[in-house]
């Protein structure tokens, strides 16, 4: 295991911090930003085949990127795109009025649904797949269907006239200066991402996922779009996501981060006093806790989970942060 890696002071409480992740035997890369500053980063435990982690390990984070995804927020800033212009503009679907919305896909609101599995290879085309087996339901009740942001790449790419990845990269990961975030675009990609595993309890045991398996979950959601990250990155993207060089709080609020009480997107939720979001995803395990304005946060990736809430970690190691301010 890595020694730990403080980039600025801290006085966290390293034993109580640990005491929370043995606990619930979680398997997991954490990362601390305390006032803007990233101060803990550390691989903790070990997945069934004793990988080795660093600070740098990189995991998938599934619907996370949805979090991301809501820089669509910096074209409707820029007067290029409008929420409640009809998803008809940009693709035809069939069934769908003007009541489906670019806001109705961020709320998963819209009433697209998608139940065909997606092909076990790495789909290039993800969008293409998704308005070819998309349905239309009922709009304006909540469903949550990867679809939605499916399209909301394929739309960010329309709006601002470069690709999804090139729009991301440019409106997030380098003014965030991010050094170990980029996109699953291969199985040699993957191979170098901390492999995931399931856990089975009714037989104590492990099974590491297949490549068949997790790329037919990434095609179910943006397809060689899926951004892979490391712990230590993701808190400095959350940091700068919620702060005012990003979209304003405006814009923010109308987004990127979902009122309290808002069914699940894997935007960012106000919770209470806390801004979180949470995915499962192939495997993989992710949470986040941050205080409100975005300064102080925790970032949990995981690759192995026994039992337990991620979530629920996150946000008990936050308050020890807080404590420790």
């Amino acid at each position: 295991m890595a020694t730990t890696d403080k980039t600025a002071s801290s006085t966290i409480d390293e034993t109580k911090l640990k005491a929370q992740l043995k606990q619930l035997q979680f398997v997991v890369n954490v990362a601390v930003i305390q006032d803007g500053k990233l101060v803990y980063q550390q691989p903790y435990g070990q997945d069934p085949q004793k990988n080795t982690k660093t600070a740098t390990t990189k995991y998938q984070i599934g619907a996370l990127q949805n979090t991301l995804t809501a820089a669509v927020m910096q074209l409707v800033k820029e007067g290029k795109l409008d929420l409640t212009t009809p998803v008809s503009k940009y693709y035809l679907l069939d069934n769908a009025d003007a009541s489906v919305t670019v806001g109705s896909l961020l709320e998963m609101t819209s009433g697209l649904t998608l139940d065909v599995l997606p092909a076990s290879e790495l789909n290039k085309d993800v969008i293409a797949w998704n308005l070819a087996n998309a349905t239309v339901t009922t709009t304006g009740q909540y469903n949550f269907q990867t679809v939605n942001y499916a399209l909301l790449s394929g739309i960010i790419a329309q709006a601002s006239g470069v690709s999804y990845q090139k729009f991301i990269k440019d409106t997030l990961l380098q003014p965030a200066w991010v050094k170990h975030t980029g996109f699953v675009t291969s199985a040699a990609v993957q191979s170098k991402l901390a492999p995931s595993f399931t856990y089975d309890k009714a037989s104590d045991s492990a099974s590491a996922v297949t490549q068949d398996t997790l790329f037919q979950t990434m095609n179910d959601q943006l397809g060689s779009k899926q951004l892979y990250t490391t712990a230590s990155d993701m808190a400095q993207l959350t940091h700068y996501i919620t702060s005012s060089s990003f979209v304003g709080e405006k814009y923010m609020h109308q987004g990127a981060i979902a009122k309290e009480g808002t069914a699940y997107t894997g935007r960012l939720t106000i919770d209470g006093s806390r801004l979180v979001s949470r995915a499962d995803f192939a495997g993989y395990h992710n949470a986040l806790a941050f205080t409100e304005d975005g300064k102080t946060g925790v970032v949990l990736l995981s690759n192995y989970q026994k039992d337990g809430s991620l979530s629920d970690t996150a946000k008990a190691i936050l308050k020890l942060v807080q404590k420790s301010d």
